[in-house]
């Protein structure tokens, strides 16, 4: 368990940069990464010289194929000197990057940390599809996979809607509610120029799709693509000279499971969620009442609902009527969800646009899709299995 009250200690976001090209003609990923880390500096007001510190979720070498630039290769890139250093594959899911870079701030490593999530996993597809299979025998399965493949799951996709149906069974959850919160993304899409997918989506469109696993379809997935997305973190009494009111990182919690499995944890289903939402509340004196946006993770659509329950916005089994309709979470409701539309529309970004999201909105910079009376607090989550991680954010 990974659990640091920060509320009173002295860390905040300062600034934050994206770059997603989408699905055109692809971009060397260093050109994606270093737009993205030009708009941040530019949004800090911040230059190449004031970074002390980088911090990243995975390694390079671990995940090549989705994490295509380590800390090494960007700091030699931009030529900096650095005091901080992060970028391993352990710890409670994507968010593990900002909460390094926390504690670097905190021990005094480090006073302006650069994190990022940079990902080619949309050309990495091309490149996959093009390339013919090696004869031969296929490489044995071990790690995580072994506890699924030989059961026919073959993707987290299929871990998700055993988790769905199990729901479904137990609390009477209908693919409608689900449906809500992915129509509810593509709207709040429609209104944000970044986002991959803008089109109209409907509930005939969602209902009739193609199932992928059973009873998650096309429309409960996440949308591939290259992306780089830049999140600063500062010391607290620095981010107040700068640009932009400091956004706090109130509190922040984490959990990682022993292995990925759906059916580890009764009753909590393989979803770290469940037990790392109820710990963000013990470190702050904030109440998810406070709460006037939330942006979680949604890899597949079931997953936000999830969260929902995990952060304590409704009973555990009731998040299908929570969302049902869409009313509570749309921009004007009780509850903003996924205003920029989420992973599922915006593109996936693996948790940190997100995040992205979430500042954009508590600086009042969201246009068409800015929640309405100026939130102060929200929240933001990653991971849709055995890691975990969420942030409440604070603006200062």
């Amino acid at each position: 368990m990974m659990v640091i009250r920060n509320g009173g200690l002295q860390a905040a976001i300062t600034g934050v940069g994206m770059c997603a090209p989408g699905r055109g003609t692809p971009r060397p990923i260093m050109d994606v990464m270093l737009d993205a880390v030009d708009e941040a500096l530019a949004d800090a007001g911040l230059t190449l010289k004031d970074i002390d510190g980088i911090s990243t979720f995975p390694l390079r070498a671990s995940y090549e194929n989705d994490s295509p630039i380590d800390v090494t290769l960007l700091k030699e890139t931009l030529g900096i000197e650095c005091n901080h250093f992060s970028g391993g594959v352990e710890g409670p899911g994507q968010f593990t990057s900002i909460m390094a870079a926390v504690g670097a701030i905190l021990s005094g490593q480090a006073r302006h940390v650069l994190c990022y999530r940079t990902l080619a996993q949309y050309t990495q597809q091309l490149i996959d599809r093009a390339t013919p299979a090696k004869p031969g025998p296929k490489p044995r399965v071990s790690g995580k996979w072994m506890y699924h493949r030989p059961f026919d799951v073959m993707s987290p996709v299929t871990c998700t809607a055993m988790m769905l149906r199990r729901h479904m069974h137990e609390f009477g959850t209908t693919r409608e509610q689900v449906a809500a919160t992915v129509l509810n993304s593509r709207r709040n899409a429609q209104r944000n120029p970044r986002a991959l997918h803008r089109g109209p989506l409907t509930m005939d469109d969602y209902m009739n799709a193609r199932m992928i696993s059973d009873p998650l379809g096309l429309y409960d997935c996440d949308a591939l693509l290259d992306a780089s997305t830049v999140i600063i973190v500062s010391a607290l009494d620095a981010a107040r000279d700068l640009r932009k009111p400091p956004i706090v990182i109130e509190a922040m919690s984490g959990r990682i499971a022993g292995r990925y499995s759906w059916d580890q944890y009764e009753p909590l289903w393989g979803m770290m969620a469940l037990e790392t939402g109820p710990h963000l509340w013990t470190h702050t004196d904030l109440k998810p009442k406070d709460v006037k946006l939330a942006n979680l993770y949604d890899g597949f659509s079931f997953q936000a609902m999830l969260w929902l329950e995990a952060l304590g916005f409704c009973k555990h089994g009731e998040s299908g009527p929570f969302v049902e309709d869409g009313t509570r979470i749309a921009l004007d409701g009780e509850l903003p969800l996924n205003t920029g539309g989420g992973q599922l529309s915006a593109g996936r970004m693996h948790g940190y646009g997100l995040l992205w999201e979430t500042c954009i909105q508590l600086w009042g910079e969201g246009g068409e899709r800015q929640v309405p009376n100026a939130p102060k607090v929200g929240v933001t989550a990653a991971g849709g299995g055995p890691l975990a991680g969420c942030l409440l954010l604070r603006r200062d």
